[in-house]
């Protein structure tokens, strides 16, 4: 994030009033309940939601509020149940379960309906009793594999699913010497003409 962030205590809320820990408790609480008003109330204006597997960082409490209420429509029953909460000064990390029943189209991928289940850490910055960044780490794979995208990691480590691995690190392997020789082959073609 660039430059300073300046931020604000959340309407009826004095800065400093609450520990980080309870505003992220409320948040949550406020996710939980799909209330996505309660959660941008816990937000700074320069918010920063950052799925890390997926590598579209999401900006701007507006962003934010507009990027959760398609979550909402997405897994319409989505929760989360910390595990964990450990803060430490400005910083507070959450592992947690996420629970959530794909319905509807995300990223262009059609609904499922499978329910997906993942353990996740999210590490949380606040300032002046306000949300700043929340970077969520999780295994994409693993939802893949959940929705029926992806085979199990038991299919992929059989003999059979091996196979199929190393047949596709071969062809990539095979694939980069074929483009090299033929970029090869150009440059000297195009070496000949001028000599």
């Amino acid at each position: 994030m660039d430059g300073p962030m300046t931020t604000s205590a959340a309407p009826g809320i004095q800065a400093g009033s609450r520990s980080n820990a309870d505003v992220v408790n409320a948040m949550i609480a406020a996710l939980n309940a799909h209330d996505v008003a309660g959660m941008l109330a816990c937000y700074a204006e320069e918010m920063e939601w950052y799925d890390i597997p997926l590598e579209q960082p999401v900006r701007g409490k507006a962003a934010v509020g507009e990027f959760l209420r398609e979550m909402f429509v997405v897994f319409p029953d989505l929760r989360y149940e910390p595990e964990q909460i450990v803060s430490e000064g400005e910083r507070v990390v959450v592992q947690f379960r996420m629970h959530g029943t794909h319905r509807a189209t995300y990223n262009g991928l059609p609904p499922t309906g499978k329910t997906v289940e993942i353990l996740s850490v999210s590490v949380i910055t606040l300032r002046d009793g306000l949300i700043v960044s929340d970077h969520c780490y999780f295994d994409n794979a693993m939802i893949l594999r959940q929705m029926g995208l992806m085979p199990s990691l038991a299919v992929t480590f059989s003999p059979p699913g091996r196979a199929v691995l190393w047949l596709a690190v071969q062809r990539r392997k095979v694939g980069a010497a074929l483009a090299g020789t033929l970029l090869l082959g150009a440059l000297l073609k195009r070496a000949g003409r001028r000599g």
